[in-house]
């Protein structure tokens, strides 16, 4: 897959915050291309947010790490077309 940002972004105690989005992307597993991009997008997005929001004083590593994974969910349960979510959940009622 090919790089969202042209060079490495390292924000506080994260090296390579794209490098690090994606490993929560695909820790969401099935990710389809297009959908790993957006997300890919979004959690940088989301990682420069909370960056600006923390004191100096704290980990941006450890702060990710309680929630990252859940700022991804959630905006991918957004956006996903209303189709997927019935089909998910005709799954968990089948099984």
């Amino acid at each position: 897959m090919q790089r969202v940002l042209p060079k490495p972004y390292a924000e506080r105690d994260v090296s390579d915050v794209e490098l690090y989005v994606r490993d929560a992307v695909h820790e969401l597993g099935n990710v389809r291309g297009d959908e790993q991009d957006q997300l890919v997008a979004r959690g940088i997005f989301v990682v420069r947010r909370i960056a600006q929001a923390l004191p100096p004083e704290v980990s941006l590593e450890q702060t990710l790490s309680e929630r990252l994974t859940d700022a991804l969910t959630a905006y991918r349960s957004r956006t996903r077309p209303a189709g997927i979510h019935a089909l998910g959940a005709a799954r968990g009622r089948a099984a």
